[in-house]
This record gives C-alpha cells, sequence and structure tokens, in this order.
C-alpha cells in the first residue's frame, strides 16, 4: 500500500491544485490572455527574446527563479493585467469555494483525490507545481503554455480532467 503523506502538506497540496488547474483552465478562455500572449509574441518578435526564453525553459522548479525571471522581462503594464484577469477568476473562485474549511477537509478525505498530487508531481515544465501556491506569473505563464499547444502541458491537463471527472462533486456545488 502507498504511503500517504502527512494531512497537512496533502491538504495545502490538494487545495493549491484545485485552485491553480480551475484558474488555469478558466484563464484558458479568458480573451484578455490571448491578447496579451499576442502582444507579447509581437514585443518578442521586436527583440525582447528574455522573455521567451523564460517561458519555453522556465526555471527549477521551487527556487523562485522563473517568478523572478517573470516579474523582470514582463512590463508593468501587461503584470497589471495578468493581476487583473486573474483577480476576476479568484473572485469567482472564492464565490464557488466552500466558506467552511472542515468542509473541504471532508470532500479531499478520499484516497482518490491523491492520484492529483502524483499526476502533477510526474511532470515537470520548470516552473513550480500546481501544487504549491502560485503568483499570477506563473499562472499565466502555464496558460501561455497551454495555449501555444504543449504537448506535455496538453498530456497532464488531459490526466487531470480524466480524474476531476471521476471525483465526486463537492457538497457545496449543488
Amino acid at each position: 500500500m502507498a504511503k500517504r503523506m502527512p494531512t497537512r502538506a496533502r491538504d495545502e497540496k490538494l487545495e493549491n491544485l484545485i485552485m491553480n488547474h480551475s484558474m488555469i483552465f478558466m484563464g484558458m478562455f479568458e480573451e484578455a490572455f490571448s491578447a496579451i500572449a499576442e502582444h507579447m509574441t509581437e514585443a518578442l518578435s521586436e527583440g525582447a527574446g528574455a522573455l521567451a526564453d523564460v517561458l519555453a525553459r522556465g526555471a527549477k522548479s521551487g527556487d523562485g527563479g522563473v517568478e523572478k525571471e517573470l516579474k523582470n522581462e514582463i512590463t508593468p503594464a501587461v503584470r497589471a493585467e495578468i493581476g487583473n484577469l486573474f483577480s476576476g477568476i479568484r473572485e469567482e473562485m472564492s464565490s464557488q469555494w466552500p466558506k467552511e474549511a472542515a468542509a473541504f477537509k471532508r470532500y479531499i478525505s478520499s484516497p482518490t483525490f491523491d492520484k492529483g498530487i502524483e499526476i502533477v508531481e510526474r511532470y515537470d515544465f520548470g516552473r513550480p507545481k500546481l501544487t504549491e501556491k502560485l503568483s499570477d506569473e506563473v499562472l499565466a505563464s502555464y496558460v501561455f503554455l497551454l495555449q501555444s499547444g504543449d504537448k506535455e502541458m496538453g498530456k497532464m491537463f488531459k490526466e487531470l480532467a480524466e480524474w476531476q471527472a471521476a471525483l465526486p462533486k463537492p457538497p457545496w456545488a449543488s
């Protein structure tokens, strides 16, 4: 039998995973992200190749490098636009999130939730993992990577979608 991680760490990873996955998924349907990506692509073609390198290769997970590089390479205006978009998504997510922490804890108590963590930990995109608390810039880099058609990212998101489809419906989502 597989050994389970300590409850608090597991609960935090699952909360981060569910929130981050949902935010990235919702970000995929925001036309503004496509416009930002297009604007950034234009800037790249005019010589801002450093940002392309950051988005393409990332930095080692957990070292803070990708966040620092993204903050250095993304203009304050674009950073503000990304922040505004994710602020709206966070508000929507918060309105759908359980108000009682114990309700979420009961919901994720089944071992079937561990598969989501296992899926995420099998992949390395040179960014902090979806099981971590992510900055807006890192979330945006995941959106941009998905929008670019990255096959490995697509594969992971397909696996996560199948995992989520097999989960029970949250009691607060009635």
